[in-house]
């Protein structure tokens, strides 16, 4: 077995955006050669992503699937799992996947685990209960945001260490080749599921009030997500008269191409874990306009590199995109600002190396006399 310190990172099959950070995080062990991964996925009725699967398959990642069925087969797989693989690091990665996998690594005495939240999550009370029975016994909590990390120490989940760690991108994938801002047209992304959460609706009401001043682009809203939620943004649409002035793209392979043509990029959001999609706009070279939500704010520094507005609030988004689209030399120097954040603060390799920092910090610990 490799002499390396192991670690299993433990999350979901089904393709969230906890499923990339794990397989980011176990590809970039492999490159920097400080662990030896396991990634355990749980299995879901949906596969994995195409693009998922494989990139999974090309990076020599080894992967061990549990079931997704009744939660005592979960725990029984994955302790036979850390049987078997002896990692000195257990990462239990989403929610509520952070429980089962916690509870199977406390039982077989891994000597550093680690809970991961990913979002701003609703705990009914029991697993309030359970999230905080395993406090204790739960060497380091990382939240993805500060605004994360608020609503976890707000529920009395912390463990004895808590980290804010920020998921990071592949930021040179967005970058390269994108064109300048005055170049662009004037078209506003939206890159997001649809759901009651991500609010399209608010910025649906903005680009009327664009349409009344004589904004001449196209909304672009891209995500799949809830159907009926997607249903009721295009009947807004209709009711505003907005047909032809706004596109449905559906799940979208590729954003990169729909970045690097629109000057605007928004998430009119309601509240975030770490909204991955603002940092891509803004590697993208987009102005990146997003609600001052939590999460968003650990991006988003209003008037340096991007622009805020109250949650929910159509009139004054619609202020801020009418200066936005207009371009000019303040408005390039905050993108500008924006595309040098991007690789500074969100980049993977950032992201991993913060992780493998945390894990020998825990280990030396572990290690150390009492």
């Amino acid at each position: 077995m490799n002499s390396l310190p192991r670690v299993i990172h433990f999350v979901t099959g089904g393709g969230s955006g906890a499923t990339k950070v794990a397989l980011d995080l176990a590809c970039g062990h492999l490159q920097h050669d400080r662990f030896a991964p396991l990634l355990v996925l749980r299995r879901k009725r949906a596969p994995l992503p195409p693009a998922m699967q494989s990139r999974l398959t090309a990076s020599g990642v080894r992967v061990a699937w549990v079931d997704e069925g009744p939660k005592d087969t979960t725990r029984r797989q994955l302790r036979e799992l850390i049987a078997d693989f002896q990692p000195q690091v257990f990462v239990a990665h989403g929610f509520s996947e952070h429980l089962w996998g916690r509870q199977a690594a406390i039982a077989q005495q891994v000597p550093a685990v680690i809970h991961v939240e990913h979002n701003q999550e609703r705990y009914l009370w029991w697993r309030r209960w359970a999230a905080r029975s395993l406090r204790a016994h739960t060497s380091a909590t990382v939240c993805v945001s500060q605004g994360v990390a608020e609503r976890v120490r707000e529920l009395r989940l912390e463990s004895r260490r808590l980290a804010v760690i920020h998921n990071g991108v592949d930021v040179a994938r967005f970058a390269t080749g994108a064109p300048d801002f005055a170049t662009r047209s004037p078209d506003i992304a939206m890159l997001a599921r649809f759901a009651r959460q991500k609010d399209q609706p608010t910025l649906i009401r903005a680009v009327q009030r664009l349409v009344a001043t004589g904004w001449t682009g196209r909304l672009l809203l891209g995500g799949a997500g809830s159907k009926s939620h997607r249903a009721a943004c295009e009947r807004l649409v209709a009711k505003l008269g907005l047909t032809g002035r706004v596109e449905f793209l559906g799940l979208v392979g590729d954003v990169v191409p729909i970045l690097h043509r629109c000057r605007a990029a928004v998430l009119s959001t309601r509240f975030e874990g770490l909204p991955l999609s603002l940092v891509e706009s803004m590697a993208a070279g987009c102005a990146a306009v997003a609600s001052a939500a939590p999460g968003v704010t650990d991006v988003i520094r209003p008037g340096d590199n991007g622009w805020l507005f109250p949650i929910g609030n159509d009139a004054a988004l619609a202020a801020c995109l009418q200066g936005v689209l207009a371009g000019g030399p303040a408005v390039e120097a905050i993108v500008a600002r924006g595309r040098a954040d991007a690789p500074r603060h969100f980049a993977i390799e950032r992201m991993v190396t913060d992780y493998e920092n945390l894990f020998a910090d825990l280990l030396r610990t572990a290690q150390s006399p009492s």
